[in-house]
């Protein structure tokens, strides 16, 4: 590799009970197994044109940033993010800039259903469904979760357009299935635990502009499971709206909305709670 990129993958969230993160990496080559670098002593903050908020590393040395305790954003503003860092040796100044969008979908309640009794090699696979509200100005969603305290990284998340349900009430809709093993486990740590009773499983619906559905659509197609070198081309970099110097990944600001549902039963039918006593017909 000819030269080193900054890798930034920053969002603002309108939760002020969710800490807001800003987590920096260095490029690696394309077949690199290594973890990437982390940029550590970076200087970080967000602006909305009136005030500024500094970030600080915690842990220090880990190349991630967190916002003041409480700092939120509120649909409507616009925000500036702006980065000083130490990239391939090289000093620079990279800065971004997003929106919050209006809320969106209303995420009303959220239920799982395990898959293991209908094929045995699937005795981790869940399917989770959503219950809720669609907003109609609004188009494109970054749709993550949580399990207990392990927030899902981009590469366990996905994005997707609302044009099947726009407007609309959303009923047991499967939006995402859960596939834990132990080898998700050792890569994404508890992200990829088996579910046991007692596990507090959360789904985080983020409303984000077209820009960002497109961004999250190229870093899937230049994943290596989604392009194989030998078969096709590979695509050139993703969109990115970091500007000021060699960089890639996004800086997003976006409302939010969530449910939470506790593991009674990581075996049960899902029919027995959805269909049955479910407070949402």
């Amino acid at each position: 590799m000819d030269r080193s990129y900054l890798v930034v993958e920053a969002m603002l969230t309108d939760r002020a009970d969710q800490l807001q993160k800003v987590l920096l990496t260095e490029s690696i080559d394309y077949f690199e197994m290594e973890q990437p670098p982390v940029v550590a002593g970076a200087k970080v903050s967000i602006s909305d044109g009136k005030d500024t908020y500094p970030y600080t590393e915690y842990p220090s040395g880990s190349g991630c940033y967190v916002g003041p305790e409480g700092f939120h954003g509120t649909p409507g503003t616009t925000y500036r993010l702006s980065i000083d860092a130490s990239v391939g040796g090289k000093q620079n100044h990279y800065e971004a800039v997003s929106t919050m969008e209006e809320p969106g979908f209303e995420v009303q309640a959220v239920d799982y259903m395990y898959l293991g009794k209908t094929n045995p090699q699937a005795d981790s696979l869940w399917t989770v469904a959503v219950w809720g509200q669609d907003s109609p100005h609004t188009s494109y969603y970054y749709v993550s979760a949580q399990l207990n305290e392990a927030v899902f990284p981009l590469g366990l998340s996905l994005v997707m357009d609302d044009k099947y349900f726009n407007g609309q009430k959303v009923i047991c809709f499967p939006i995402t299935t859960l596939y834990q093993t132990e080898a998700t486990r050792k890569q994404y740590g508890d992200c990829g635990k088996y579910l046991e009773t007692g596990d507090v499983f959360t789904l985080n619906v983020y409303s984000v502009p077209k820009e960002y559905y497109t961004f999250y659509m190229g870093f899937v197609s230049s994943s290596v499971g989604a392009a194989v070198p030998m078969l096709q081309s590979q695509p050139s970099n993703c969109p990115t709206n970091i500007t000021g110097g060699d960089a890639v990944g996004f800086f997003i600001a976006c409302s939010s909305s969530s449910a939470s549902v506790v593991i009674d039963d990581p075996f049960r039918p899902f029919y027995l709670k959805a269909f049955g006593g479910f407070p949402f017909p």
